[in-house]
């Protein structure tokens, strides 16, 4: 910082003294040491700031990086998970038995199946001829 030494202080003391007197002295005393305080106070301040500046740039950048990596990533398993299904598709189309391509007979009449004729009474057990457990009493 500045290179004063004790001797040089002392003289600019003696020299201040002479100057302003015994009475304002300890008043511009006080003064430059409030003011010397506020401009450290300051100074403090002002690099305290510049730090946390310095660290929200390097978290912002450490953002961006990150935010890049995920993007890439996201887009690489986008790509093998459509990759993936494409495969998946082949596949399935391939195992699949082709489709029969003879054309049908417009001609030929439809058939229609008559539905089963629900059972007759007759052909039916009665409950009454099944048996029946012994009562045990």
């Amino acid at each position: 910082m500045l290179d004063i030494s004790f001797s040089e202080l002392l003289l600019c003391f003696l020299v201040a003294l002479v100057v302003l007197g015994p009475e304002k002295l300890p008043r511009v005393a006080r003064g430059i040491g409030r003011w010397t305080g506020q401009a450290k106070a300051y100074m403090r301040n002002l690099s305290a700031e510049l730090d946390r500046e310095s660290h929200a740039s390097e978290l912002k950048q450490q953002m961006a990086d990150a935010r890049r990596i995920f993007d890439e990533e996201s887009t690489a398993m986008k790509r093998e998970f459509h990759g993936a299904a494409e495969q998946g598709r082949n596949a399935m189309s391939d195992s699949l038995p082709a489709a029969d391509t003879t054309p049908t007979h417009s001609e030929t009449p439809v058939t229609h199946i008559p539905a089963p004729a629900p059972p007759r009474a007759a052909d039916a057990p009665s409950f009454s001829e099944s048996k029946t457990p012994d009562k045990h009493v």
